[in-house]
């Protein structure tokens, strides 16, 4: 099944292992960014696509160096 394009304060929370709160505040500063650099946001999502890069970085170095092991 393919993710949804934005992901909730609950996905980021338990991604993360935290709280609900503190993933709002995550969420809120994402959406400032691309807020800044003209995009739409909607309030208490953002782009999974964005948090996934904004938090782990580089996810193609990841998955490849993972096929590696």
């Amino acid at each position: 099944m393919e993710k949804a394009r934005l992901i909730t304060a609950k996905e980021v929370s338990d991604d993360l292992g935290i709280s609900i709160q503190y993933a709002y505040s995550i969420i809120k500063q994402l959406n400032k960014e691309l807020e800044e650099d003209g995009c739409f946001v909607i309030k208490g999502k953002t782009n999974r696509y964005y948090y996934e890069q904004r938090l782990f970085g580089n996810l193609e170095e990841v998955e490849i160096d993972e096929g590696l092991k």
